[in-house]
């Protein structure tokens, strides 16, 4: 069993319920969006969930009363990733251990959706065996909101929940449904008060506590077939297009925006692309070259040396 550390973003209690861990993501000052380092402990607790055979349920869920898992957080995006995207597909490893260890922990994990569940977070839940939210859960897509999109566990798996129609009007209008059209669009499996729900999650795992072990590992196998069939085809792309793309001009406007708490200006950038720019290369590809200093991949439209400010003919 590995060695169980110490959790600054997550909180991990091996005993919140009969053979039951509950994995949190402890970020509620910040709707429980997660860092890097959340993911990161994220896999360690369900690693040593995994290992532990006195634990044969998992919960999922986000600290407090407000959010389950807003997805990933917006600051960190822009300040790490937005200025050096070469690290998001590094990124983009550890948060796809996350659905791993989601899959393939071989116990049943049930998401405890207890109000906001946005982007990743919406991933976290199509990614879990069963799912039971609050009544004040709402669950929204925001990518297109911010430069990004919902390529990271929505495009693989939502369809198997709700269609592909109803998934391409949640991820391509970024629009929000709630935790009653999400049970009737086959989300989640009920929705509960909030004062309630710790003892719905609860009635789900005393009824599974009476079944077969072996029987639900192996059908949790079973459903794992849909998702891997999409999910191991697609991720590898989806993890070269953050890399390649959050660095361009529609993630620095929308992850700015939001972190300025000011409108986003897309329509600004449609306008740019219908008279010809191209917004990831903004000034022209690299092939500019300096004779004063001999510098290279400058911008091609630029007008001045971006080293030594001499003018470029």
């Amino acid at each position: 069993m590995s060695e169980n550390p110490v959790f600054k973003e997550v909180i991990y209690d091996k005993n919140w319920h009969d053979y039951t861990a509950l994995i949190a993501i402890n970020r509620p000052e910040e709707f429980n969006s997660y860092t890097l380092n959340t993911l990161k402990e994220m896999v360690a607790a369900f690693e040593d969930a995994m290992w532990d055979d006195r634990i044969q349920f998992i919960v999922l869920t986000g600290a407090g009363d407000k959010a389950f898992c807003t997805g990933g957080n917006v600051h960190e995006y822009a300040e790490e990733y937005n200025k050096k995207p070469w690290d998001f597909w590094k990124w983009g490893e550890i948060y796809a251990r996350v659905f791993d260890m989601i899959m393939h922990c071989g116990k049943p994990v049930i998401a405890r959706v207890n109000g906001i569940t946005a982007g990743g977070g919406f991933e976290f839940v199509a990614a879990c065996d069963m799912a039971i939210a609050s009544e004040n859960a709402r669950f929204i897509s925001p990518g297109p909101r911010v430069g990004m999109t919902s390529i990271g566990g929505l495009s693989q798996w939502l369809p198997l929940h709700m269609g592909l129609k109803r998934t391409a009007e949640i991820v391509m209008l970024s629009s929000e449904i709630d935790a009653k059209t999400a049970q009737e669009w086959g989300v989640v499996n009920a929705v509960v008060p909030q004062d309630e729900l710790d003892d719905k999650v609860k009635e789900f795992i005393n009824k599974m506590i009476d079944l077969s072990p072996s029987s639900l590992w192996y059908f949790k196998v079973h459903l794992n077939w849909w998702r891997e069939l999409v999910w191991r085809l697609t991720w590898e792309h989806g993890k070269a297009w953050f890399a390649l793309n959050i660095g361009s001009m529609e993630p620095s406007e929308g992850l700015w925006a939001f972190k300025e708490k000011r409108a986003r200006n897309m329509k600004g950038l449609r306008d740019f692309i219908a008279e010809g720019g191209d917004p990831r290369y903004p000034f022209g590809p690299y092939l500019g070259e300096c004779k004063k200093c001999g510098t290279r991949y400058i911008p091609l439209f630029s007008k001045f040396c971006l080293k030594c400010g001499e003018k470029i003919e």
